[in-house]
Formats: structure tokens, sequence, C-alpha cells
């Protein structure tokens, strides 16, 4: 099966043993010039069925072509995989980060309720970040979680936030440290030889020095959602 896409900016060639990626990524077909070609083989799923062996290959097939583009991206286009709920509000981008089930997808929920059609759900799950032009941009890409909350769109970056439970809503600006770049770290994608980690850890440092970064400690109430927006959102407003 083949086809050709675009995501996160760049256009590929894709050809894979089976048909659902092409069904997957079917919002995001193109026709412009290609970047760059994406080959899958049964050797690429027998991989990824190493890892998670309870999936069936055509799913298992997906994921070795997302890590083909993820890996590419960070090679050759200052860009990188980020475990998160990315949501636009006034075309700016927002992550919400956290390991999976504290609750990051339910809050931008919320900031989707509180906010209305003011904000849309970039991605729910595997959003791509990308430094262009020295900016940072959030991409959609079709891997996005269990609920299928994405669009085929991109926003400036304009801040990151750690989600924890707590009782008390409260966010506050955390600086650059390495704790910082430990949840950078833990939430993305790394190449396994020597050359892309550095490749990665250049651009968490371009990152933290341009992009703010939050931590909040928060419960499943629409007033979470409020306490975060008000602290984060660029144009200072309050809701």
């Amino acid at each position: 099966m083949t086809g050709q896409y675009k995501i996160a900016g760049l256009t590929f060639f894709l050809q894979t043993v089976y048909p659902y990626t092409h069904r997957l990524c079917a919002e995001y077909r193109s026709d412009e010039k290609t970047d760059f070609d994406i080959v899958t083989t049964e050797r690429d799923i027998a991989a990824e069925k190493e890892n998670a062996p309870e999936f069936n290959d055509r799913y298992l097939e997906s994921l070795a072509v997302y890590r083909k583009l993820c890996e590419k991206i960070l090679s050759d286009y200052d860009g990188f995989l980020f475990h998160a709920s990315a949501i636009a509000v006034d075309g700016k981008a927002y992550l919400f980060t956290a390991p999976s089930g504290t609750g990051k997808s339910t809050h931008a929920s919320l900031w989707r309720k509180v906010l209305g059609e003011r904000a849309v759900m970039i991605n729910d799950d595997k959003p791509v970040i990308r430094k262009t032009d020295g900016k940072f941009y959030v991409y959609g890409t079709p891997w996005n979680g269990k609920h299928n909350l994405s669009t085929n769109a991109r926003a400036e970056l304009c801040g990151i936030c750690e989600l924890t439970r707590g009782e008390i809503n409260h966010i506050e600006r955390v600086m650059p440290s390495a704790e910082y770049i430990r949840v950078l770290m833990n939430q993305s994608l790394r190449g396994n030889d020597g050359e892309s980690m550095l490749k990665l850890l250049g651009l968490f440092d371009e990152l933290v020095k341009t992009v703010p970064f939050y931590r909040l400690a928060c419960n499943i109430s629409e007033e979470a959602a409020r306490v975060s927006y008000n602290k984060m959102n660029v144009k200072g407003e309050k809701i």
C-alpha cells in the first residue's frame, strides 16, 4: 500500500504492508512535493510486537510509521514527539503533560468546556513540536489517543504545564532547571544513538529559554481550568 501525506509541515511518501495506516492518515493526504520516504516491512512490525505483543500487526505497523516519522523529524527537521494533550486557544498552543492516567485529557476537556469554540484540540496524546524560524510550533497528528481528538493544524507553543493531582487548584511558574529537562525527556520519543540524544537535548535547551513551564496541582473541576488558563494565557486575561 502506498500514499502521500503531510504531517508536522512535512510531506512524505509512505509504503506499508497493511492499509490501516493509510486510513488513519486520510485527513493528512497531500500532493505536494515530498521531503522524504517512509517504508515499513514485516521486520518493523515484529520489532514493535516485542514491546507490545497484545496489539495486532496493523496497529503495530502504524506505530512503526510514527516512530520512523518522529526519528526523521528529530534528525533533520528540528522537531520531536511530545506525549501531551495539546490545545490551542485563539491560535496559541498550550501543552498538558503527565504520566498516563493522571488526567491531562480531562484537564484539556475542561478548557474546551470553559472556553467554548475558542479552544481547539490539536492532539490529545502525541503531538509533534518543531522549531521554525526561531519559534516552537505544535502540530496535530493522526496518532491522537483513545478519545481520537486531534486537528490537522499547527499553533505557536506558548506554555507547557506538568499536571499533578490535588484537592486545591494551584499553579506556579517553574524556572528552567534540571527538573524541567527531566519532564521533557520523560515525555519525549528519544533516539537510540548518541547523535539523536544530543540533538534532542539541544532542542530542549532552546525550548526552556523561550517557552514558559508551569506545574499545576488540580482536581477535575471547571475552576481548575480557570486557574490554569488565567496563569498561562498570553493575553493575560481572566475568565
